[in-house]
């Protein structure tokens, strides 16, 4: 007979005796659940023990995500488990709920009732409009760009954020950063104090103007919530009473803030319930503390420990892969995944001497394993930084496989490679209609004076002449500088469109250095001008490749038209932080290279180790890892991330090549014979 109410065999049985075990515990309590090993489920049967064992109230009990997503889903499992209304009534997000609570008593930030919440562009605005009325001379000279630009605010902003993070008030600021220069300074770091000095000033001021506008960034929805828990002892009482559990997912990528928030919530009911994985620790660069997940059991007196370590996605090879990657971590809490699914597949492991001839191997290869009746969505290539995609866009377009970029848009998507095409489009045909809406998206980039209403009598000037937009200028009536700057654009773009036997590549080369387009993401000066930069020298590369413009735009619009197809069965593409949580039967990884993964300058090499182990452990069935001898002008040699995986776990070269392959069919709809993949190409 079960230890546990009937009514909760549902969710109890299925669980395996660690997980079930962990569910039913009371008090700290730390789940370390491994990649693949059930967390969802265990944490979703903690809270419906809670509830149907332990007599708990959903009101209150408090369970804290760090998405939307992820609390819409968890509200779901639990109320399909226990029926409508048995959710847990505080369930959200840190900033959710700290919002709740903030407007519960706003005055804990000094603010009123109704109060506004910015979100981060609003933020960044603020911040951009205080810093360009303060006086300039006070403003600090950037290593590089200009005071005041995208880079110095962006700068700032995080600046004033990981005040923020810290619980360091305004009137705090001081004194907080004077101890953390001199701690720099004593570990011999570069520190910018003219920056960071000036950072507490702005901060002052951003935050007066805030409570002035009754209104609150993300940061203070969790920020002062904390400080009145830290220091009003009636407030904490009042708080943490109304809980008899907390509960926190992903608990490996809470902050500090974050992290007494939730010491303090469960003061009175000493019930705290995380659940999280050391070895996916992987957001530092967000201010997540892997010593928080690491120290729970120190941390707290009578702190449970249980260990998921059943993965249910992966197989034998696989999961061996990514043990000796992470064994390597010198502070992790030790586990060792295993699996019932069978020894599987080997990891894959192949080098080539440039990024094309890999991104092709890997198109190829997938249209093989399609023919064998792999689904497209079944296949996914995870890499480390969003611009090492558009070589593999690039082969797979001409692969003709339908792909799918997750979490950010296509190479032919981005705002400077559709202004690069524009221009091309306007120098070819300037006096045509057809160039029309290139005129639109570049006649002012950069900036020409080319308002709403100097537009608006060109392109009433054109539709009475019957000429196209760029005709128009010449005949408009506009405001005398408009009108030259313009007349010297259509000058510009006209001649070199007429500059005959001139490479394609070339003419876009020239266009973006005439008309200024160059120079104006240069003088950016910001991560994003430098990404922009990148775009188009991937671009003018790429257009090498065609000899007539005609080509080059059919090419872009039909990479443009494909990611947007949605509900179609396609490739995945995506980094490897968005690939956290997701999980393919078949999984590629390229540019497993040093310069690029684990890469080079100030990375975190234990971070990027865990990059490594939470990118394998997406793979289901089969993993395959490339590399390459030079990418993008530079020479590389393979990650040492490779070698750490036993050579009983990994082979050279393609398995069907060595005659292992033994692909199962995961739903796909294309099946050929020999002949037809060698006629396509494969």
């Amino acid at each position: 007979m079960s230890a546990y109410p009937q009514t909760l065999a549902p969710v109890l049985d299925p669980l395996t005796p660690v997980q079930r075990e962990a569910a039913m515990a009371l008090g700290r309590v730390l789940v370390l659940a491994g990649a693949g090993t059930g967390k969802t489920k265990t944490l979703t049967a903690g809270v419906a023990c809670r509830i149907q064992m332990y007599g708990m109230r959903p009101s209150q009990i408090l369970c804290v995500t760090f998405t939307n997503k992820a609390a819409q889903e968890m509200r779901e499992r639990i109320t399909s488990v226990l029926g409508e209304g048995q959710a847990p009534f505080w369930l959200g997000t840190f900033h959710g709920l700290g919002a709740r609570q903030l407007r519960a008593e706003p005055e804990v930030a000094q603010l009123h009732p109704g109060f506004d919440i910015r979100d981060a562009d609003d933020a960044t605005a603020l911040i951009r409009r205080l810093m360009k009325a303060m006086d300039p001379d006070t403003v600090p000279e950037p290593d590089t760009g200009k005071k005041c630009d995208v880079r110095q605010v962006k700068t700032m902003g995080e600046r004033i954020g990981h005040l923020k993070e810290n619980l360091v008030t305004p009137e705090a600021a001081p004194a907080w950063v004077r101890g953390l220069i001199e701690r720099r300074r004593a570990a011999r770091q570069m520190v910018d104090v003219e920056g960071w000095e000036f950072a507490v000033r702005l901060y002052q001021i951003y935050q007066a103007t805030l409570r002035e506008q009754n209104a609150a960034d993300f940061s203070d929805l969790l920020m002062w919530p904390t400080l009145a828990l830290m220091n009003d002892r009636s407030y904490r009482d009042r708080w943490s009473q109304r809980f008899t559990s907390v509960m926190a997912d992903e608990f490996q990528d809470v902050n500090r803030a974050q992290m007494l928030w939730l010491t303090y919530m469960s003061e009175y009911s000493r019930e705290l319930f995380a659940v999280g994985d050391d070895s996916q620790s992987i957001y530092s660069w967000r201010g997540a503390k892997i010593g928080f997940i690491r120290n729970f059991v120190r941390e707290f007196d009578g702190a449970r420990l249980f260990k998921l370590e059943e993965n249910f996605r992966s197989t034998h090879h696989i999961l061996q892969a990514a043990n000796a990657i992470i064994a390597r971590d010198p502070g992790r809490i030790p586990k060792t995944l295993f699996t019932q699914k069978g020894d599987g597949q080997k990891i894959e492991v192949l080098t080539y001497d440039y990024a094309s001839d890999e991104a092709d191997a890997i198109a190829a290869e997938m249209g093989r394993r399609a023919a064998e009746g792999v689904a497209w969505h079944d296949m996914a290539m995870i890499y480390r930084i969003n611009r090492l995609s558009r070589s593999l866009e690039e082969a797979l377009l001409k692969a003709r496989i339908p792909y799918e970029i997750i979490g950010d848009v296509g190479f032919y998507h981005r705002a400077v490679v559709k202004d690069a095409l524009a221009f091309l489009m306007l120098a070819a045909c300037p006096d045509s209609r057809q160039s029309d809406e290139a005129f639109r998206r570049v006649a002012n980039v950069p900036r020409r004076g080319l308002g709403a209403k100097a537009l608006g009598q060109i392109e009433q000037k054109a539709q009475d002449r019957g000429l196209s937009l760029c005709a128009a200028v010449t005949t408009a009536t506009l405001p005398a500088k408009v009108r030259d700057s313009l007349l010297a654009f259509r000058e510009t773009v006209s001649r070199i469109g007429q500059i005959p036997d001139m490479r394609l590549c070339d003419r876009l080369d020239t266009l973006l250095k005439e008309t200024g387009y160059y120079t104006m993401w240069r003088e950016a000066a910001s991560e994003e001008g430098e990404t922009a930069l990148q775009n188009l020298s991937e671009l003018v590369g790429l257009a090498e490749g065609f000899t007539r413009l005609q080509d080059l735009l059919e090419h872009a619009a039909l990479a443009t038209a494909s990611p947007n197809e949605r509900g179609r069965d396609r490739v995945q593409l995506m980094t490897m932080h968005r690939a956290k949580g997701l999980e393919f039967p078949h999984v590629f990884l390229p540019a497993w290279e040093e310069t690029v993964f684990p890469g080079m300058g100030e990375r975190n090499y234990e971070e990027e180790r865990r990059l490594a182990y939470v990118s394998l452990t997406r793979a289901m069935q089969q993993a395959t890892i490339s590399s390459v001898g030079y990418r993008q002008g530079v020479s590389a040699r393979p990650s040492g991330f490779i070698e750490d995986i036993p050579a009983e776990h990994r082979v050279t070269g393609w398995l069907r090549q060595q005659g292992q392959s033994k692909r199962r069919e995961t739903g796909g709809r294309f099946r050929h014979t020999a002949a037809a993949l060698d006629a396509m190409g494969f």
